[in-house]
């Protein structure tokens, strides 16, 4: 389907930003009406327990979102915006259009959602991006891919940094000076090393983005109802 490319603003980050998930765009485009079509088929996502909260037994993640054991359904860099990955689904456009991002992360949709990684001390919430282009009352497929990358732009603070202990604090130190080296122009390229750390460069080489998956019967410790909370994977 015919559309326009999505444009997922960036803005400077430092680690005395706030930490929420939430973020500001640039683009002042009226947003999409709510997709009235079914979510495309996708991977099924079979919760073995009855969900606390009010979902149904069944939810259906989309498909540009959703870990499998085979190809990963973007080519996407995360230290990189959104709009730079490639489609690799054949169902799709080759480049994420607006059509495609305002479309529902999960069937029925979630006002919210959380997402955790091994390699990062932090859990992500998705919630609606306020004003966006792909904007709805429940999270979105821009929601989950800008707020990734928004959240892994936030810098580092100290405290954050010793939960690691030296051998992973230097190589969340090489990640970030690698990340900064390969910037080609020089004005850019200085930006990056002067704002330091990032919770990018956590994730050192495993920056590719291979989807999201379910975790079955949540973090209840943590608040984290089953059906609410899910596994970022990379490569």
């Amino acid at each position: 389907m015919p559309g326009r490319h999505v444009h997922f603003a960036d803005e400077p980050s430092t680690p005395s930003e706030s930490r929420s998930a939430s973020t500001h765009l640039t683009s002042t485009r009226h947003p999409p009406r709510t997709p009235r079509r079914p979510m495309p088929e996708g991977p099924t996502v079979l919760l073995s327990a009855p969900y606390l909260g009010t979902l149904p037994a069944q939810i259906l993640l989309h498909p540009l979102l959703a870990a499998t054991n085979s190809q990963a359904p973007l080519d996407w860099d995360m230290s990189l915006p959104a709009e730079s990955s490639r489609v690799h689904l054949a169902s799709y456009p080759p480049r994420l259009i607006d059509t495609v991002v305002s479309q529902p992360a999960t069937n029925p949709g979630m006002q919210s959602i959380a997402i955790i990684c091994t390699h990062l001390p932090w859990t992500i919430t998705v919630t609606p991006t306020p004003s966006a282009t792909w904007t709805a009352p429940y999270v979105t497929v821009g929601d989950v891919l800008h707020t990734l990358y928004r959240t892994l732009r936030l810098g580092v603070t100290g405290a954050e940094l010793s939960v690691l202990d030296a051998a992973g604090q230097r190589r969340v130190s090489d990640a970030y000076v690698h990340r900064y080296r390969r910037v080609v122009d020089p004005c850019k390229r200085d930006w990056e090393k002067a704002k330091r750390i990032k919770r990018i460069d956590f994730l050192c080489d495993r920056r590719a983005f291979l989807g999201i998956s379910l975790v079955e019967g949540g973090i209840p410790s943590r608040g984290l109802l089953h059906g609410a909370v899910w596994t970022l994977h990379t490569a």
